[in-house]
């Protein structure tokens, strides 16, 4: 990929909007078939780039030699973060076979943290499609160009070294929005100073684009539904004309629906917003009614960059050709390995999948970045092989979880897994037949959930309550992986949650699956995410 001549706000100025749809949305035109050539010319590229850098001649020497994608998918092994641990560790710039302009960080098992480095052409890719997640946030129908420069695009999303603010920084290079706050700015503001002072700054400037963590979004319809906004401690800065015209007409607006406080739809009009998190989906109409408009989701990871995004309706969602190459690995395959331990050694190609089918992403990195045939254990769900009402011909998605034996509470509270929850309830001296523990949603927050059975006492000791339980666990998990304690640091609410079920729950359980003939891997639920089905005979007498 090479550098554009001109950046798109500047095609924009210059009434070329049917050349900047195409530049960032025009992927969205391709066949299956088109999509599958750029896929394969992709990688031969990079099998040209990265076979010149330290990493691939070490892991990859066979890459060198692929001629088709038959070959490349027999030749070498699936991949996880700990292939390339030792290689990438403290960061070192000669480690690809060209130049490392940034590192992200995103959040690993056990809260250590993973760094994926990336070229200047890979970093340009990741503004090429935040700029088309912009675009269709607030595209009303194909070729809709409803963005323009000096656009005020509000940001409470995480800084860099994050996947988000690396992306944002990538943006400016392609678009001219103005920042609010300003990037520089933003980088030296908290978490919950910069949602403050985003807030605080639209009152006055409104804003076009809203990017933000969904919860967010939530948090703050529902604050307004309560009547906080009203609450307010008094500023100087309400007494400016523009905030006090701007709660003038919103009180209007809710007057005239009926309603006795004000939502932000209220106050504000954004054209867009852009929604990180993989609960989006389920608060789709929450935030519709509390800010007048449907959130735009993508799909993204660290490890190389975005990866798919909704069209103009703002519902399943399309992959992206240019930012990495895409395999999956059946759901039958996945299980099978989570159930007994088989490691998939089968994957599918895009016009390979099925509707209906649930499949785990693998990505192979562009433009000389480091990963081969990455899992990134995120299940999707084919929902349509094309969307004939907006005219698109490429298969559309919608993301499920995840397959590991891990959960993704959300986009900065880290990864959750067995081994924490053991620490964590071993530090606790809490002492336990069984338990499992579930990601759920309470009152539209994120929650951990352990379900617990404790040891019957002999009476020498009272039972632990579920609040000492739930707090002694939380404040324990919290020392084992700093990041789970980003969600009660910057959201203000402790996401674990626990029930004591009753003495011999998990004994039944077994008793249930022996009468039932269930074979040996199912004899106990799984102790992370276990089925709905696995829980619902748990609680039976609860």
């Amino acid at each position: 990929m090479h550098e554009f001549e001109q950046k798109t706000s500047d095609l924009i100025r210059n009434g070329e909007l049917e050349r900047a749809w195409e530049r960032h949305c025009g992927f969205l035109d391709l066949t299956t078939d088109e999509f599958m050539q750029i896929q394969w010319r992709l990688l031969q590229e990079q099998f040209v780039f990265a076979n010149q850098g330290r990493l691939w001649q070490t892991l990859f020497p066979a890459a060198a030699k692929v001629d088709h994608i038959t070959h490349f998918r027999q030749a070498t092994p699936l991949t996880t973060y700990a292939t390339y641990a030792e290689l990438l560790e403290g960061k070192p710039e000669d480690v690809l076979g060209r130049p490392i302009v940034v590192w992200a960080r995103t959040s690993g098992r056990g809260g250590q943290p993973k760094w994926a480095p990336y070229t200047r052409e890979a970093y340009l890719q990741l503004g090429v499609s935040s700029v088309a997640s912009h675009i269709l946030s607030a595209a009303r129908s194909r070729g809709d160009i409803n963005v323009r420069p000096n656009d005020v695009v509000a940001l409470n999303l995480p800084a860099r070294p994050f996947l988000s603010g690396i992306a944002i920084w990538a943006t400016a290079e392609l678009f001219d929005f103005r920042f609010m706050p300003p990037l520089d700015v933003s980088e030296r503001l908290g978490f919950q100073e910069r949602i403050s002072r985003v807030f605080q700054q639209a009152m006055t400037d409104g804003m076009d684009i809203l990017g933000s963590m969904t919860i967010v979004l939530v948090k703050m319809g529902e604050q307004f539904e309560k009547g906080a906004n009203q609450k307010r401690k008094f500023s100087l800065s309400m007494l400016d004309p523009r905030v006090l015209f701007r709660y003038a007409r919103a009180m209007g607006r809710a007057r005239r629906d009926g309603r006795a406080h004000i939502l932000p739809r209220d106050l504000w009009s954004p054209r867009g917003l852009m929604c990180g998190g993989t609960d989006t989906s389920q608060y789709r109409e929450q935030i519709k009614t509390y800010w007048g408009i449907y959130p735009h989701e993508t799909y993204a990871c660290t490890e190389t960059g975005f990866v798919a995004t909704q069209a103009w309706d703002h519902r399943e969602m399309v992959f992206i050709p240019s930012s990495a190459f895409y395999e999956f690995i059946p759901e039958e395959d996945w299980a099978a390995e989570r159930l007994h331990g088989t490691i998939p050694d089968r994957t599918l190609l895009l016009n390979e999948l099925e509707v209906g089918k649930r499949y785990e992403v693998v990505v192979s990195s562009f433009y000389g970045g480091p990963f081969l045939r990455y899992r990134l254990h995120d299940l999707i769900e084919i929902s349509s092989l094309t969307n004939p009402s907006l005219g698109i011909n490429l298969p559309q998605f919608h993301f499920v979880g995840r397959s590991g034996d891990f959960i993704d509470l959300s986009g900065f509270a880290g990864l959750i897994d067995e081994k924490q929850i053991l620490q964590s309830l071993a530090a606790s001296q809490v002492e336990y037949v069984d338990w499992v523990v579930c990601k759920e949603l309470r009152k539209n927050e994120p929650a951990l959930h352990l379900y617990i059975e404790q040891v019957a006492g002999d009476g020498s000791k009272p039972a632990l309550s579920e609040t000492q339980i739930a707090d002694s666990v939380h404040s324990h998990l919290k020392q084992i992986n700093p990041d789970y304690g980003n969600i009660e640091n910057m959201l203000g609410f402790i996401p674990l949650r626990v029930t004591v079920l009753p003495a011999g729950s998990f004994d039944r359980y077994t008793k249930y699956q022996v009468a039932h003939g269930a074979d040996l891997a199912h004899m106990k639920p799984a102790h992370i995410q276990p089925t709905p089905q696995a829980l619902a005979l748990l609680l039976a007498n609860n």
